[in-house]
């Protein structure tokens, strides 16, 4: 007898469990049922949602019968309604203050977000490369400055130094070699006017020329360390761009004078402008 009983207890068991499955009471299911209590109703409470679902589960068409069966499905339906809430107030998908639970909505990824990304992307891939350019152009400013020095260096221990120079920053005006340019300059030496007479011109900034005598040229290295911004620009030094063994054997001799016609523009880019009337 005591064997019979037990196992008919083990039926049951196993019958309610699969009755369980089969309604659909696992925590993911009354996630969905909850939060389509929630969003239909906009706001509600706690025992608001737990009442109905414990009505809906109790229907007999559930098979649910036995009066025991029906108390321990009514406690087990309400505590996972309470998991269920927190799961999705955790997700922001509702929001509770005090009793009240409001529904807040659905994570959604739209097309419109999707666009707006890729617009974002692209801004951001963009400034990149605007900076990693001036990055560049300063590391060129900082070899050709550098390249000076050392040529003015050796030009003054070799007993060749210049007796005059042009000191930086500078702007190089250049215009055709027959055109007739008027100058105008204030009593204080701080500004100047120029009519080329409908004559066009370039303006060019220190670097310009410095690039075009050949001053910004980085040494060719085998170790790959030329080419700084490979690794996104991380762990390059300003120290690693100048190199003082650079051999300048044809500017020793040779007088700093103007490019004719330079083929690199500086950061002052070249603008070439016919002036119809005086400026």
């Amino acid at each position: 007898m005591i064997i019979a009983l037990n196992s008919s207890k083990k039926k049951k068991r196993g019958q309610r469990a699969v009755a369980g499955d089969k309604s659909g009471r696992g925590l993911r299911q009354f996630s969905m049922k909850v939060c389509e209590k929630v969003e239909s109703k906009g706001r509600t409470t706690y025992n608001e949602v737990a009442d109905e679902l414990v009505a809906e589960f109790a229907d007999p068409s559930n098979g649910v019968t036995s009066p025991d069966q029906q108390q321990y499905d009514e406690k087990n339906i309400r505590r996972r309604v309470y998991d269920a809430l927190n799961v999705l107030m955790a997700m922001d998908i509702i929001s509770k203050d005090k009793k009240e639970i409001q529904w807040k909505g659905l994570p959604r990824t739209s097309l419109n977000d999707i666009e707006e990304l890729k617009t974002e992307r692209l801004g951001l891939r963009n400034r990149i490369e605007k900076k990693a350019s001036y990055l560049q152009e300063l590391e060129e400013q900082y070899v050709g400055l550098q390249n000076l020095i050392q040529r003015n260096e050796q030009l003054y221990h070799s007993g060749d130094a210049l007796s005059g120079g042009v000191a930086l920053p500078f702007i190089l005006v250049q215009t055709r070699p027959h055109a007739t340019v008027e100058v105008e300059i204030s009593e204080d030496m701080q500004l100047v006017h120029f009519d080329f007479n409908s004559t066009p011109f370039e303006l060019h900034d220190d670097n310009y020329v410095l690039k075009a005598m050949k001053f910004c040229e980085r040494p060719q290295a085998d170790d790959g360390t030329q080419n700084l911004t490979a690794d996104g620009g991380e762990g390059c030094s300003m120290s690693g761009m100048y190199q003082p063994q650079i051999p300048l054997p044809s500017m020793l001799n040779t007088p700093v004078r103007p490019p004719t016609s330079p083929p690199i523009p500086g950061i002052l880019k070249a603008r070439v402008k016919h002036e119809h009337h005086g400026q």
